[in-house]
């Protein structure tokens, strides 16, 4: 049966009636008949069509008993548990039937028994699921499928009995300590401890002591790559070193699952050591090559998962002055089959990459992307562009100008109203430079149709009239269909209008400020727009009549004031910044806010208080050692200095040996694809290669 005539909508009566023909007819296709009739109940119950389905809870029952086939008995457990969630009584009825598969010797049946117990909030479930899990817990001697679904249920069921869940935590902490045949019970244990206390802000923040943590690190190569990634999540925070020596080694253990093929393993590890960085006074620079090697190759993952990753670069580039991670620029070219989420966020890469070494290069690219034939793309390279005049030196600004100023004799309608708009604030920034350039937006008047760069254009105008001596001219363009404007034109035109009529008064411009107060104050229906308009009127009566009261220096300070220096400001409260790189990898760091504006209920990370917490992130040393290292050094209960573990990689006791080939980089495990090479493999310090250009599909020529 195909899935478009399971995953329709059917009438109770008709899948009862197809059932009801399967058990009349004794051939050999009864069994598939009678599967595909259970697959279309839940195949509406994900299409929501509960009200019939719920009907056919007596024919479920009845299947229930007499089956014997797995596939069955998955399908019944289904549909109960999702009955149960909407309706929990009507689902009474089927509590022997999970009984008996709850008590069967058959592992896949108790698993999906204990399932739905724990999924149906109704007393008498919750209760055997409790009864079963506390049995399970305390023997240990089960199956570690088993064992383990047992411990992540008590997540669910703590929503239903926080203080009885509370009462197994020791049990869990002792699993946690233990260390057992199945790790994989360990790392269920932990997360489930983790989860407990971080969504429940009654409860003191869940902490292991260091040994603990050694002894779980131990256990990687035993875990799978979904445990594993748990274990590195749970451990930040959570283990909070007391010694250089401890974060080092720490460190080293967690540097080899930065090459793992998994997305989560990798980008948890990252989490890991980024947190064990604030634990230490200095590091060597293999570490950060590493670190720099594992982003390169996760940005060679999917769409979703770069985009991910790219968010991330975008909040480490933030979290220090200099960046631990050191990566070419060439890495936040755009390619042409780009989706759009993935170009915006390259670009906002590129913007805080960009310095005085780097600006060439990076704004050769926004060049080409502002001639590309997708117009947003080429409206976003512009505002970069001039964004970069403005957050940049003066050296930089007259290059991003010019680079502007080229991009204009195009004569794009849409590039020039982008020009113009972040010429204004250039202006602000550097409000006696540029005044020549200024003449040559005059031409491209007949471009203007945007409110934001009408905007623009008329404060260029207003302030700089004295160089563009056809101001009055210009201006009449503006006032020509002064109704038909909205309303942010119109208010930047009265505005502009007494501002002309302040600094340079001429007969002119007096009836151009009559006439608009009369339109705005017996025309115009907005209120605030008139409410301005007989300010004005009233402020420049004022100083015609009453001049002892209001003189032209006081009017000018009103009208024509000064403005600040305009500056980009990209930095984060400090804060913040902390509570995000302790959740790298997650939603928050996509949005770049705290987790309590997204999900209101989890706590607030911050870094646990420790002797040897490096309070000022920008102060961490990166040393350059030149020592080769190939085996790792054994660490004794006496603990080595921290000055012999910062380059070399160690063990405690009878612990698994690390990598210790620091300048292996991560691709040689996550091969990426092209041609771009590794700072390990090259003189070059940074991550490069060969940037690629952007397909155009869009040829405009210059004009000559």
């Amino acid at each position: 049966m195909s899935d478009q005539r399971v995953f329709s909508r059917y009438k109770a009566s008709e899948i009862r009636a197809d059932l009801q023909n399967v058990e009349l007819k004794k051939a050999k296709m009864n069994t598939l008949r009678r599967k595909a009739a259970l697959k279309k109940i839940i195949a509406n119950l994900t299409l929501g069509n509960y009200a019939e389905m719920i009907q056919l809870f007596p024919d479920i029952l009845k299947f229930w008993k007499v089956e014997d086939d797995m596939e069955v008995k998955r399908i019944c457990h289904e549909y109960t548990r999702t009955i149960g969630s909407i309706k929990p009584r009507s689902t009474v009825e089927s509590m022997p039937n999970i009984m008996e598969d709850l008590k069967s010797h058959d592992e896949d049946l108790q698993i999906m028994a204990l399932e739905t117990l724990v999924n149906i909030p109704f007393t008498k479930f919750t209760e055997e699921a409790f009864n079963f899990i506390i049995g399970l817990v305390n023997r240990r001697s089960t199956s570690s499928r088993l064992l383990k679904t047992a411990i992540y249920s008590l997540l669910q069921l703590d929503d239903w009995d926080h203080e009885r869940v509370m009462s197994l935590s020791n049990i869990l902490y002792e699993i946690v300590e233990q260390h057992l045949e199945s790790p994989s019970v360990q790392i269920a244990a932990l997360k489930t401890l983790y989860t407990l206390h971080d969504k429940n802000k009654k409860l003191e923040p869940f902490s292991l002591s260091v040994d603990i943590a050694y002894n779980l690190l131990d256990i990687i190569p035993e875990l799978n790559e979904w445990d594993t990634s748990s274990l590195l999540e749970c451990l930040v925070v959570t283990v909070v070193p007391t010694t250089h020596s401890d974060a080092y080694e720490m460190i080293n253990i967690a540097l080899s699952q930065l090459q793992h093929v998994n997305t989560s393993v990798s980008l948890n590890a990252l989490k890991f050591i980024l947190y064990l960085i604030n634990y230490v006074d200095e590091i060597d620079v293999s570490i950060t090559e590493r670190l720099s090697n594992s982003v390169v190759a996760l940005l060679e993952k999917p769409s979703e998962l770069q985009f991910l990753i790219l968010r991330n670069i975008i909040l480490l580039l933030l979290t220090r002055e200099k960046p631990i991670i050191q990566v070419d620029v060439s890495y936040f070219f755009i390619e042409f089959n780009d989706p759009i989420y993935i170009k915006d966020t390259k670009l906002e890469c590129l913007y805080l990459l960009a310095n005085e070494s780097t600006l060439p290069r990076i704004l050769e690219e926004l060049e080409q992307y502002s001639t590309d034939i997708d117009i947003q793309m080429s409206r976003k390279a512009v505002r970069a562009i001039g964004n970069l005049a403005v957050k940049l030196g003066d050296i930089a600004a007259d290059n991003c100008v010019d680079t502007l100023l080229h991009l204009a004799e195009f004569g794009v309608d849409y590039v020039v109203q982008e020009i113009i708009s972040v010429f204004k604030n250039i202006l602000r920034k550097y409000p006696n430079r540029y005044r020549k350039e200024l003449i040559l937006f005059t031409k491209y008047m007949d471009c203007i149709q945007e409110p934001e760069s009408k905007n623009a254009m008329i404060w260029i105008v207003s302030n700089y009239s004295e160089i563009l001596h056809n101001y009055a001219e210009l201006f009449d363009i503006f006032i020509a269909d002064i109704t038909d404007e909205p309303p942010e034109v119109q208010f930047s035109i009265l505005n502009a209008s007494v501002k002309l009529f302040v600094k340079s008064p001429s007969p002119h411009i007096e009836n151009i400020c009559m006439t608009l107060f009369k339109t705005f104050t017996e025309e115009v229906n907005n209120p605030d727009l008139r409410g301005r308009a007989f300010m004005y009127w009233k402020l420049l009566s004022m100083a015609k009549e009453r001049p002892n009261l209001l003189n032209e220096d006081m009017l000018k300070d009103i009208v024509d004031g000064e403005l600040p220096v305009i500056e980009l400001n990209s930095k984060l409260d400090p804060v913040i910044l902390e509570e995000l790189e302790l959740n790298i990898g997650s939603i928050t760091s996509i949005y770049l806010k705290p987790t309590v504006q997204i999900f209101r209920q989890n706590k607030i990370k911050s870094l646990p208080q420790s002797p040897v917490l490096n309070a000022n992130k920008n102060s961490l040393i990166i040393t350059h050692s030149k020592q080769v290292v190939s085996d790792p050094i054994k660490r004794d209960s006496n603990h080595t200095s921290s000055s012999s573990l910062k380059d070399v990689p160690s063990t405690k006791g009878s612990r698994i040996s690390t990598m210790g080939d620091y300048d292996r980089p991560a691709q040689k495990v996550n091969e990426l694809k092209g041609k771009r090479k590794s700072s390990s493999d090259s003189p070059v310090k940074n991550l490069t290669r060969k940037p690629s250009l952007l397909i155009r599909k869009l040829s405009l020529k210059r004009n000559k």
